[in-house]
């Protein structure tokens, strides 16, 4: 019995510390048969998820392939933040190939699920409360279009 406690205790602190956050696709060259399912950041329990400098969040998107072209051989991962209009990469994100250590195994194949998901650091140096938007972008290195481009909204705060 104090098992089964533990469990439902365990899978309820994990259900409050992962959020499905709202998102909005960028405009841009997107591979149209893939559809994004959901995109969390961990861990969070507001949208816009509040992110403490200094902290590591996991940001994840679970999406299928849906009909695309057999063979994304290699995809390359962007990050970026948008204040007042202005898209800079994100600080301190350096994991541009999205086929390692994300979850995924390229070539991704048609007709999948894939879940990708990227550790996120807040830099401490940042130094202001800061509401802004993240722009999540997997590009197909084959042929440079999006297969996944997404924005959500986020607040820095100390």
């Amino acid at each position: 019995m104090k098992i089964l406690l533990g469990f439902v205790a365990a899978l309820m602190v994990a259900s409050v510390s992962s959020l499905h956050v709202k998102f909005i696709p960028c405009k841009g060259d997107t591979v149209e048969s893939v559809s994004v399912e959901f995109i969390d950041v961990s861990p969070c329990t507001e949208d816009p998820c509040a992110l403490s400098r200094g902290s590591t969040y996991e940001v994840s998107a679970s999406f299928n392939t849906g009909a695309a072209p057999v063979g994304i051989e290699g995809v390359e991962t962007h990050l970026y933040g948008i204040i007042a209009g202005v898209k800079v990469p994100f600080p301190g994100f350096n994991q541009t190939d999205g086929c390692k250590n994300s979850g995924l195994t390229c070539p991704l194949g048609p007709k999948a699920p894939y879940t990708f998901a990227i550790p996120i650091f807040i830099d401490p140096k940042v130094t202001i409360d800061i509401s802004c938007v993240v722009e999540l972008r997997l590009v197909d290195t084959g042929t440079g279009k999006d297969l996944i481009c997404n924005e959500l909204q986020v607040k820095v705060v100390n």
